[in-house]
């Protein structure tokens, strides 16, 4: 394969190792539980209700009873999503490529009438031709730009190969999408989080966008993934298999933060009643999330104090935790205001291929508690297994029709047998009999 175009043209299920399948699935399931749980909250359900009326179509946007346009449903779909920052990540890439590539190319392979095979195949090329698009922004330097900046040409290289673009119509629409992404400025959203979630749903309407264009005859620039030299191990190095999974509803960040604490709690039966102030080390980016008292759940969701006291109150840190009725228990924002974030210039060296912090605690009694310096798991050198994914996608589908979660789960997990329409059906409550 001589270039990016043709890798994506080119390309055939037969042609992917059987581990980067494995991981594909994981990958489509993952996402579309983020989908649901994502649509479950109210802000998010009341948007989706509004582009129904304001842009009418035929599009069904997942999980609910409203139709938009097909680049509305896209846009809706993929901020379901990315909502509660739950979807998948990948530490080079410093981003999140999933919440653009597989709502996308689940909503065209069913439109289209495609395979399981060619839906699996479209969200491979999708993820290596994202991350690579990320690790060239990394390469140029400046202001780091957020996962909208560059999960965009995977959009654009899924779905194109779901269209059956020629190759002169791939190489338009990565130029398109280079040129049309969003800035996204990473940092930027991490200090002022919104629900714009650096820009990836605007990255999915904009992707079909692209590739519409293409379509048309419309030219563009070459792309810089043309002749990047990220792009030359293609097809030999396979990225969708260094994403990570998520299971606490908040950024990475806060992640080792949470998988340090919860050692300390299983180890020493720690009471937050107990607790004098707790201090976190990590790398100079963290500080950007240490925020005490968070003022709505999306900022919630950017807050390592926040996230901390949600794990020593409740237990837990998911999407029940980043509500606004959440918000306002003053036992969780009591142990946020005694949270200190400081930076370790070691761990930041290790930024961000690892993604590392420390967790002190000081008791009342005069006590020090300390954790050892730990990255979070789901990263591929300590993952999840396929049954705690498993666990996390029955759990945030369980509303979307009761004691069928499980079917559509299996569905899903074995994709080659089956057309992606009858995932879509399903997650559009169209009971089928499977």
């Amino acid at each position: 394969m001589n270039n990016i175009v043709d890798f994506i043209a080119d390309l055939r299920f037969e042609d992917i190792p059987e581990k980067t399948i494995e991981v594909a699935h994981l990958c489509l399931l993952d996402a579309i539980g983020c989908m649901v749980g994502g649509m479950k909250d109210p802000s998010v359900f009341k948007l989706a209700q509004t582009l129904s009326r304001n842009h009418p179509g035929s599009t069904v946007i997942v999980a609910t009873p409203f139709t938009t346009s097909r680049s509305w449903a896209a846009f809706i779909n993929t901020h379901a999503g990315t909502y509660f920052d739950l979807d998948d990540g990948h530490r080079k890439a410093q981003g999140h490529p999933g919440g653009v590539i597989v709502p996308l190319a689940l909503m065209l392979a069913a439109e289209n009438g495609c395979t399981g095979k060619e839906l699996l195949t479209s969200i491979v090329i999708g993820y290596e031709t994202a991350v690579r698009s990320a690790l060239i922004m990394r390469q140029a330097g400046g202001p780091r730009k957020g996962s909208g900046a560059w999960s965009l040409t995977g959009g654009v290289a899924a779905a194109g190969k779901l269209l059956s673009l020629s190759k002169p119509e791939f190489k338009n629409a990565l130029g398109l999408a280079e040129y049309y992404a969003p800035q996204a400025p990473q940092d930027r959203s991490l200090a002022a989080p919104s629900s714009m979630k650096e820009g990836m749903a605007w990255a999915s309407y904009t992707a079909l966008t692209s590739v519409d264009l293409a379509l048309t005859g419309f030219d563009a620039m070459d792309p810089f993934l043309l002749d990047a030299p990220q792009c030359n191990d293609m097809g030999k190095n396979w990225e969708i298999c260094a994403v990570y999974f998520k299971m606490y509803a908040c950024c990475r960040f806060s992640h080792p933060v949470l998988d340090g604490l919860s050692s300390l709690i299983q180890k020493h039966g720690i009471v937050h009643d107990n607790i004098k102030s707790i201090t976190v080390n990590s790398f100079a980016k963290a500080l950007l999330l240490g925020r005490n008292t968070p003022n709505n759940p999306v900022a919630a969701m950017y807050s390592i104090p926040y996230a901390i006291g949600c794990k020593l109150v409740k237990g837990e840190v998911g999407t029940k935790e980043m509500t606004q009725d959440s918000l306002r228990n003053t036992q969780i924002l009591k142990i946020a205001e005694k949270v200190t974030i400081e930076e370790d210039p070691e761990i930041t060296a290790e930024f961000p291929e690892k993604c590392l912090a420390r967790v002190t605690i000081y008791l009342n009694n005069g006590a020090i508690i300390e954790s050892e310096t730990l990255s979070a798991k789901g990263d591929p050198d300590h993952p999840y297994t396929r049954e705690e994914l498993g666990s996390k996608f029955l759990h945030l589908t369980e509303s979307l029709f009761p004691n069928k979660n499980d079917q559509l789960y299996d569905v899903i997990m074995n994709i080659e047998l089956h057309h992606p329409i009858k995932i879509w059906n399903m997650l559009n409550k169209v009971m089928e009999k499977i």
